[in-house]
């Protein structure tokens, strides 16, 4: 399996759990470069929920407690997501459930669906 595009979707997930808020342009931005993946909005979801959730969430639990930062850094971001994949299925990633469905993340995740189905920018 060729992992590179799978990649470039994590790291534009990882966009969704940085300490940025995100205007609903920049979430549109973020629904056409998915779009441009060739992955439908099923499959993204599901990476969203269990790759790149389960690794970049955490991070949202302890808001400015380490400071802002503006991304996650690329070779890191492929090397934790590919050691949460290689955990048995039985092990339970940590609370990855609470970790996507945050309010934030769940409202930014609606609106890059909408751009994902060509739904125009709500004024």
């Amino acid at each position: 399996m060729n992992r590179a595009p799978r990649e470039a979707v994590w790291l534009v997930l990882s966009e969704l759990f940085v300490d940025t808020e995100h205007t609903q342009k920049n979430l549109y931005a973020i629904g056409s470069l998915l779009q441009e993946t060739g992955f439908s909005i099923d499959e993204i979801a599901t990476i969203l929920y269990r790759e790149v959730a389960p690794v970049c969430g955490r991070w949202m639990l302890y808001p400015g407690a380490i400071g802002p930062w503006p991304a996650f850094e690329e070779q890191d971001l492929k090397k934790r997501i590919q050691a949460h994949l290689q955990k048995p299925w039985y092990e339970p990633p940590l609370l990855h459930r609470g970790l996507m469905f945050m309010p934030g993340v769940r409202r930014d995740w609606k609106i890059i669906q909408n751009a994902m189905l060509g739904k125009p920018m709500l004024k």
